[in-house]
């Protein structure tokens, strides 16, 4: 019996492979989709970048806000708009003329221990002296650590109301202060990607409370940012 393979036989149909036409053509289709769909992709990263430096701003100034109220000290969330930075600092090292140098040289702040020697200790006030250091400890890990915004955000303006006057810098340094009775001053800091997306983190000067939204476009022309 003859056993060879025929060229029009079902065998030979099902064992024929691409051609290399046939491989160009899916590899042109692949980068046309990849093309459309790399703007998209570009612009949900930039997104998503511009978002995770807006809450990481929060969160620090959340917990600024928290440790003046539990320190009970005056704590502050300085901003270095010409390094798109921000970072944690106490009023007891902080130096308003030097706002710069509480970046990684901030330290954290003692409490005055109890002497040992006094008989008249009050049981409730070395209770909340160590609660206090507690609180110091935890605060002190941070302290003059900077926090870079994420790669292509930066701080592209900071809006402050200090002893009522309006204040609107894009570049130095600037600082926001909470005091122990959560008090702040009405701030806000706008951040940017490179799409020209900016959001905002917002200050409440009554309660300190922070809050952040992303502006729309109308917003963003009317800033001139």
């Amino acid at each position: 019996m003859d056993r060879r393979v025929f060229p029009n036989s079902p065998i030979s149909q099902s064992q024929r492979g691409f051609t290399i036409t046939e491989l160009l053509i899916v590899l042109t289709l692949m980068g046309i989709l990849s093309a459309i769909s790399m703007p998209t992709l570009k612009g949900f990263a930039a997104t998503r970048q511009l978002k995770s430096s807006a809450y990481t701003v929060r969160s620090l100034l959340t917990f600024a806000r928290d440790m003046a109220i539990t320190d009970r000290a005056a704590y502050l969330v300085v901003f270095d708009l010409d390094n798109d930075r921000c970072w944690l600092a106490s009023s007891e090292t902080f130096n308003p003329s030097s706002p710069l140098a509480s970046a990684l040289t901030a330290q954290n702040s003692t409490a005055v221990n109890a002497s040992t020697t006094n008989t008249n200790v009050n049981p409730l006030a070395t209770a909340n002296s160590a609660q206090q250091d507690g609180a110091r400890a935890r605060a002190g890990g941070i302290l003059g650590v900077p926090y870079a915004m994420e790669k292509n955000v930066v701080l592209a303006a900071m809006v402050t109301n200090q002893n009522g006057r309006t204040v609107q810098a894009d570049s130095g340094t600037g600082y926001i202060y909470f005091s122990p009775t959560a008090t702040s001053e009405e701030a806000l800091i706008y951040l940017q990607n490179s799409r020209n997306q900016i959001m905002s983190v917002a200050v409440e000067a009554a309660s300190g409370r922070v809050t952040v939204r992303q502006l729309a476009a109308e917003e963003i022309e009317t800033l001139g940012l």
